[in-house]
């Protein structure tokens, strides 16, 4: 069972490591040709396209996860349709709204008037919610492999779409617009036609389906103001700086974020593995908890560690990315907790996914989001982009704990929260240590002598983890005996 796992996760992860490394090629590539400013107002229409996504999937995108396995593999077609129904209307009416609108919201993106660039966001407005559906279509059926060969595909097209807009246009922030709507297109194309037969519209019509469109809409429902508040809560930290800074200060949190790349692509990687393999294994042995303990407590661990190499890694990092964007290894160190919350999250939120309780996370969101516009209006206009990270970071471990507390209480699972806690207290002081020093080498032997700490606190977690994996594997091989 175990050696499955592994072989799953390596079947997700292995195109986002590769991706990673053509990305940060690419990142180093956008830094060198746009300016700071550039870099700002290509972040706010990434931020455009992704709140009109939420808005358009309606929270069908998760009913489709949640509904995948209960449905026969025959009829799971028939629930894509269903599930897709939906957004197909509200896209065509949001396209109208932005093109009927299209100066003033141009403005409010970029500053000024920019046509093209209005027809590029409704365009890549469309294809990121159909990539959306073929990215859960390939997850779904747990086809790694394909999952990853996409992910590599996006990040090269990034930098070869990128080189040649460039030298046909030169140096504005439209031509990471361009480049961006022309690999979701591709993708998407490329996604659907591989997975036609799962896609084939003889299958829209189906009456065997265990969940109807009532169904859908009901559990989905709910999951849009979710959404729509953790949209938000994820991106208000942006708003804040666009509004209460400037573009400049907005395009050094962008690289910022460009930094943490790494611990991103991990968190992404996880959840994409974790989600249907954890749904997968409570289907066939909801009273196995122990499965779900150690994994929480490997998780924590590992995403701890690589919060704080990241950390100490910080200045060699940015170094690449050129003059301009120096200062942006000041406001990494504590951005780096909104992945890592959010990863070990995904270990912990267990008993209100499980038990079908989505109202939650309305609470849940709308608390973290408050938590973050009040930090962000706090120390935004004194400190700019470095309060704002602080603010998101805070956010997020309140993101964490109310996660998890609600999740035990439909869900008793021991995860060893005190360890994590403790941890966590270090780690945010060893970022305030970060922020502030101008030594390179001082930074990083901080970073070292926290690992050694981390290693201390987490070694019998570890070894018992080992433990239970080998005799996963004991049983697996006599099972195959048998």
């Amino acid at each position: 069972m175990s050696d499955n796992l592994f072989k799953k996760f390596i079947s997700f992860s292995y195109g986002s490591w590769i991706g990673l490394i053509i990305g940060f090629l690419g990142t180093m590539l956008t830094t060198r040709i746009l300016l700071p400013e550039d870099f700002g107002r290509t972040s706010m229409f990434t931020l455009a396209l992704n709140i009109s996504v939420v808005f358009i999937i309606f929270g069908t995108d998760q009913s489709f996860v949640r509904f995948f396995y209960e449905e026969k593999e025959e009829n799971r077609s028939g629930l894509l349709y269903n599930c897709l129904d939906i957004p197909l209307v509200i896209t065509l009416i949001i396209a109208i709204i932005i093109l009927v609108f299209r100066n003033k919201v141009s403005i409010l993106l970029f500053e000024e008037e920019n046509f093209t660039a209005i027809i590029m966001l409704v365009i890549g407005i469309v294809f990121q919610v159909i990539y959306r559906y073929a990215g859960l279509v390939i997850r779904m059926q747990q086809k790694g492999n394909l999952y990853s060969i996409l992910e590599i595909l996006y990040r090269t097209l990034s930098v070869v779409t990128l080189l040649v807009l460039y030298f046909i246009m030169g140096s504005s922030y439209e031509i990471i617009i361009y480049s961006t709507v022309i690999n979701l297109i591709i993708l998407s194309t490329y996604a659907i036609f591989h997975e036609r037969r799962f896609w084939n519209l003889r299958n829209r019509k189906n009456e065997k389906l265990i969940h109807s469109k009532r169904d859908i809409f009901d559990f989905g429902t709910p999951l849009v103001l979710t959404m729509l508040i953790t949209w938000l809560f994820q991106s208000f930290d942006k708003i804040a700086i666009r509004y209460w800074s400037s573009f400049d200060e907005l395009g050094l949190y962008a690289a910022a974020f460009k930094i943490i790349a790494f611990v991103s692509i991990l968190q992404g990687t996880f959840s994409t593995f974790w989600i249907p393999v954890a749904y997968e294994k409570f289907d066939k042995e909801p009273e196995n908890k122990n499965f779900f303990e150690k994994m929480c407590r490997i998780i924590t661990f590992a995403m701890l560690l690589v919060a704080v190499l990241s950390i100490a890694g910080k200045d060699i990092i940015v170094f690449l990315l050129g003059k301009e964007y120096r200062q942006a290894a000041n406001i990494m160190p504590f951005l780096v907790f909104m992945p890592i919350m959010y990863t070990i999250s995904e270990t912990t939120v267990l008993g209100i996914n499980f038990f079908k309780k989505p109202k939650w996370h309305v609470l849940i969101a709308s608390t973290s989001c408050i938590v973050n516009i009040l930090g962000n209006w706090v120390l935004v206009p004194q400190y700019g982009a470095i309060g704002a990270s602080i603010s998101t970071a805070f956010s997020y471990v309140i993101f964490f704990t109310m996660r998890t507390k609600i999740s035990l209480i439909y869900y008793k699972l021991n995860y060893g929260l005190k360890k994590l806690y403790l941890m966590l207290l270090v780690v945010s002081m060893y970022a305030m240590f970060s922020v502030f020093t101008a030594s390179v080498y001082l930074n990083i032997l901080m970073g070292v002598a926290i690992t050694f700490v981390l290693l201390i606190v987490y070694k019998n977690d570890l070894l018992k983890g080992y433990v239970y994996i080998k005799k996963q594997e004991v049983f697996a091989k006599y099972l195959a005996r048998r």
